[in-house]
């Protein structure tokens, strides 16, 4: 059997991951001035990588012997294959959608979509002829033989209950010649995303899409395994620095500290990059986590206003905590991103303008400012379904206002989206504090 995995985007100014917002996928289109179109466009070169359960898919094939390949085009000799294995997304959906029409045109039940989007939105590529995997695809390729039962189906269900230390490495020598390109946000440095955890048991779980395929249950994979991938990828590829993609690292204390003290313990000198809660971290924790490699952390702060928060079901730490928090990670040298949401239901004119100004004192090394998205699929989208006013699933992509809010409309949230970031970056504070971090690499 020939196998095609198939990763479709869509063309656009700006950066398209299908990685991000727990495999929705998000495309960084930060507003139409001059400076943040020059922000799209330098992100899109220096951030980038395939979405990881593509990956561990691909990977998983591969280690079972079969005939597989890995792209992001349609290639000439397409129907050569005899099974594709499209990756789904909110932000390139209707972008997939005619693909695989076009492949089903030409060959019939031969294609699987998987990814969260398709798990929890399965009717719209049911329509065009695909059987989607409802769940974690790398584990239903592990478990199973013989696929072309299964694409008479719809809908293939996998629980999301395996052991995580049951995936093997993922294939990256085979998918990237280099991985100097791979991304580039926290240094100039050979990099690769990487996990530790799944699942998140936050009760944000109602808008948030984490949950929607990982789970609410942590599962976590033995420091051992993590240290031996980073030390593998060490030595085969020269990778100097590793993205942790957990929906909340060291959400569990214990296994984050003996994952610290495996890499200190084999002297393996690399450099990670956590997305945490501020809440779980402490001094302890952050003095490990430094001497064990950490260079930046990105933290949700989202806003301003402690009102606007309560209304959303969000919970947070008091402004005193996060400025001591984040202080405290500088002070270590770990340069801290800082990520907001504007457009809240509850949001306002004075809200925003408030977290505009909050996120200036906070002064961290990177700040990412996006758009409140009531995503299909979540127990939250029910309750805005008849507000939403865009007609496609890709302009979905975190940084557009796709319903009818109560107080601001689109072109006001765009501006505010612009006005953010230039107010942010466009300032000699945070410049000087950026060369600052950026000499001490």
């Amino acid at each position: 059997m020939k196998i095609l995995v198939l990763d479709i985007y869509k063309n656009t100014q700006y950066r398209l991951s299908k990685d991000t917002s727990g495999g929705y996928g998000t495309g960084n289109d930060f507003g139409d001035s001059i400076f943040t179109n020059f922000l799209k466009k330098y992100l899109k070169k220096i951030h980038d990588w395939p979405p990881l359960f593509a990956v561990y898919s691909y990977s998983v094939l591969l280690d079972k012997g079969f005939d597989v390949d890995f792209c992001n085009e349609i290639p000439k000799n397409f129907e050569s294959y005899d099974l594709f294995i499209v990756t789904s997304s909110i932000v390139c959906c209707e972008t997939e959608l005619e693909i695989l029409k076009n492949i089903n045109l030409k060959k019939k039940n031969c294609s699987f979509v998987i990814g969260p989007f398709a798990t929890n939105n399965p009717e719209i590529y049911n329509e065009v002829g695909a059987t989607v995997i409802s769940g974690e695809p790398e584990f239903y390729f592990m478990k199973n033989e013989n696929f072309y039962n299964d694409l008479k189906k719809k809908i293939v269900y996998v629980k999301s209950e395996y052991d995580l230390d049951d995936l093997p490495l993922p294939k990256w020598q085979k998918l990237r010649r280099t991985t100097k390109t791979l991304s580039k946000l926290f240094g100039n440095y050979p990099s690769l995303p990487i996990i530790a955890t799944r699942g998140c048991p936050y009760s944000c779980y109602k808008y948030c899409v984490y949950p929607l395929q990982q789970g609410r249950k942590v599962r976590q994979r033995s420091p051992k395994k993590i240290v031996d991938e980073i030390e593998f990828f060490k030595k085969k590829l020269g990778v100097e620095m590793f993205i942790f993609r957990d929906p909340v690292f060291s959400i569990n204390r214990k296994h984050t500290i003996e994952l610290a003290e495996q890499l200190i313990k084999r002297n393996i000198k690399v450099k990670f990059v956590i997305e945490t809660h501020l809440r779980i971290l402490d001094e302890e924790l952050i003095q490990i986590l430094k001497k064990a490699g950490l260079v930046g952390c990105k933290v949700g702060v989202e806003s301003a206003d402690e009102e606007v928060l309560m209304n959303s079901n969000r919970f947070t730490i008091k402004k005193d905590k996060q400025l001591e928090k984040i202080r405290e990670l500088e002070k270590n040298k770990i340069k801290v991103s800082a990520m907001y949401i504007l457009g809240f239901p509850t949001d306002t004119n004075e809200t925003i303008l408030k977290t505009i100004n909050y996120a200036k004192k906070l002064n961290t090394t990177y700040a990412q400012f996006s758009i409140w998205t009531p995503y299909p699929g979540t127990p939250i989208f029910s309750q805005y379904k008849d507000k939403i006013f865009v007609k496609k699933y890709e302009d979905f992509n975190q940084y557009k206002l796709v319903y009818d809010h109560d107080n601001l409309n689109n072109h006001q949230i765009r501006r505010f989206l612009e006005e953010a970031y230039e107010k942010f970056y466009l300032r000699i504070s945070w410049l000087t504090k950026f060369l600052i971090f950026k000499n001490n690499e």
